[in-house]
């Protein structure tokens, strides 16, 4: 079947019971509240229930009568387009590869060998995305299934030939790729060496891609041809500044020559960027923190996916390495020269100064915990993603002295272009658990037995959470719809959107860990924190073992970097011990 024909037969997104959202609130509240405001919220709630809330639901389904995905352009808008804040460091996220660091060796060898490592690293993953691109344009690429439903496919349609363009008030989104049933479709990619930027073509003028040693000339050719050269003006860190201000430059340098017009177009329909760095990563950690922290003028915030090469060849991507030949002539890349004055040259600089100024308050770190592996975590009879949510609990609930209301994301691509519904995973059992398990009171302190009792308890919760909110019956998504329902028809935003819980418990951004679980997989990333004393702890399941990438504010006086890693590894740690000692539970 072809790759986006099966998306058209999904079922539409659902509307939940109202009944059924609201009381998974207040059961999501519990953890932060004194029992006298909990009374009091609950009391809002029933308001809302018997009261504005019946209204608001029935302009909701009627919103779901005619979209199959009531959600989409509201999501869109509101959490991404409407944005007016710098997007990088905040919305932009960054990744890598577990395992993919160059080795002495393999540098020695390539230095005898006069082989380029950025050019050459760069020019693997490139082929394999270019063959990628070609399966999904030729739609040769198999749906993907959760056990037998199939997913939707729609979010590949946004990852090549897509880019963000500032305007005022609201951005717009703009994607260019078509299938080959659909049309022609843009299959150049555009290159970023010392701020400046190439056009370089993925195919032939025959329609055959260019193979690994034709995109390793191409690039090794930029790379050699601009070394000595001095860097680039950066027009780039303009898209790190506050949106309508980027939009104000961007159409100035529109206005001051349309030339300039027709590169912002070639860069905005390429395939995605790739970005040649100055700088050096020898570990992922430092590559995290180049991707996400660093270089303004040598990115293009607004593409849909940037490929980040640094000085030592560490990327996002690990490649099997394939030998080809140089079949034919190969057009030279094209730089695309900006017009600029002195206005943008100011311009550039403050961008720049305000991305650095805001990044050096952030740091990221990453930590493997090599005896905990998905296999160990099955053996316990374990769903692995729960496992970590629970040692998260606790490592937060051990360090910080209270619960810190998280956000996990799930997936809701079951449905006709879904995306993502929250899992709010501090649950009253998951604090009951971190209770107990803090309680240092030998009279009242649990034995293992109960203890491990305690954490199956959280744990089946959390299940069930995940597997509602795939449903589309987490509570986030469908209060968000309500809220934005209120705000169309003109009224009064609703009492239990003012009310002490929503914030107290993560809503309207203000969730203490921002988590989510990236998979069975050596790919690693990170994002910023929803809120100043807040985590992110982006996961996964490498070969290496459970690897947590956390980041925080410098400037919080609550979170502590050293003092998260340490209590994770001791939440682990404490967690697998009942395991151990209890084996046969």
């Amino acid at each position: 079947m072809p790759t986006f024909s099966l998306d058209h037969n999904l079922p539409s997104l659902p509307v939940p019971h109202l009944d059924n959202t609201l009381k998974k609130y207040l059961d999501s509240v519990y953890p932060f509240l004194t029992e006298l405001e909990l009374q009091q919220t609950t009391k809002i709630v029933e308001n809302f229930r018997t009261g504005i809330g019946k209204i608001l639901q029935f302009n909701l389904l009627e919103r779901a009568r005619n979209q199959r995905n009531w959600l989409e352009k509201w999501w869109l808008d509101w959490a991404y387009l409407e944005w007016r804040e710098p997007i990088a460091p905040f919305i932009n996220t960054s990744g890598c590869v577990i395992g993919s660091e160059v080795t002495t060796t393999l540098a020695e060898t390539a230095k005898k060998m006069n082989l380029n490592i950025p050019a050459a690293k760069a020019a693997f993953t490139c082929f394999y995305m270019n063959m990628f691109f070609q399966e999904l344009r030729s739609e040769t690429l198999p749906t993907q299934k959760s056990r037998s439903a199939c997913l939707s496919m729609d979010q590949f349609r946004k990852f090549y030939n897509t880019c963000r363009i500032p305007l005022g008030n609201k951005d717009r989104l703009v994607n260019y790729f078509r299938t080959a049933n659909e049309g022609n479709c843009p299959t150049h990619i555009i290159v970023m060496f010392k701020n400046r930027f190439f056009k370089v073509n993925a195919y032939h003028s025959d329609l055959k891609l260019l193979n690994f040693t034709e995109l390793y000339h191409q690039f090794k050719f930029i790379i050699e041809n601009y070394e000595t050269k001095s860097h680039g003006i950066g027009i780039g860190s303009l898209t790190a500044d506050k949106r309508d201000r980027w939009a104000k430059n961007r159409q100035y340098l529109i206005d001051l020559n349309p030339r300039n017009l027709e590169y912002f177009d070639c860069i905005e329909k390429g395939l995605y960027l790739v970005n040649f760095e100055d700088l050096e990563a020898h570990n992922i950690d430092q590559m995290l923190e180049i991707s996400l922290l660093k270089n303004p003028k040598n990115r293009y915030f607004d593409k849909s996916y940037e490929l980040i090469v640094s000085k030592t060849g560490l990327i996002g991507s690990n490649v099997e390495i394939e030998s080809f030949g140089i079949e034919r002539k190969l057009v030279d890349p094209e730089e695309l020269e900006f017009d600029y004055d002195l206005h943008i040259e100011n311009e550039i600089k403050n961008s720049s100064e305000q991305f650095e100024k805001t990044c050096s308050l952030l740091e990221c770190k990453n930590v493997i915990l090599s005896n905990c592996t998905k296999e160990k975590i099955k053996s316990y009879k374990l769903n692995p993603d729960t496992f970590a949510q629970m040692c998260m609990q606790l490592a937060y609930f051990q360090l910080h002295k209270k619960p810190a209301p998280t956000y996990e994301t799930a997936t809701t691509r079951t449905y006709y272009h879904g995306r993502t519904e929250t899992v709010r995973s501090c649950t009253k059992e998951a604090l009951k658990w971190c209770q107990a398990m803090t309680n240092s009171e030998k009279s009242t302190k649990l034995n293992n037995f109960d203890l491990l009792k305690l954490f199956r308890e959280a744990s089946e919760k959390h299940d069930r959470l995940m597997n509602e909110a795939r449903n589309n019956e987490g509570c986030d998504r469908h209060l968000l719809g309500l809220m934005l329902i209120a705000k169309e028809l003109g009224l009064e935003t609703p009492k239990i959107f003012t009310d002490h819980a929503w914030k107290k418990s993560g809503g309207g951004g203000n969730f203490l860990i921002s988590s989510s679980c990236i998979g069975y997989t050596n790919t690693i990333g990170t994002c910023c924190p929803f809120c100043l004393d807040g985590y992110t702890m982006i996961y996964c399941f490498s070969d290496r073992g459970l690897c947590f990438s956390i980041t925080r504010f410098k400037n919080s006086m609550e979170t502590t970097m050293n003092g998260i890693v340490e209590s994770l590894k001791s939440a682990t740690q404490q967690a697998q011990g009942l395991f151990e000692k209890n084996p046969k539970i």
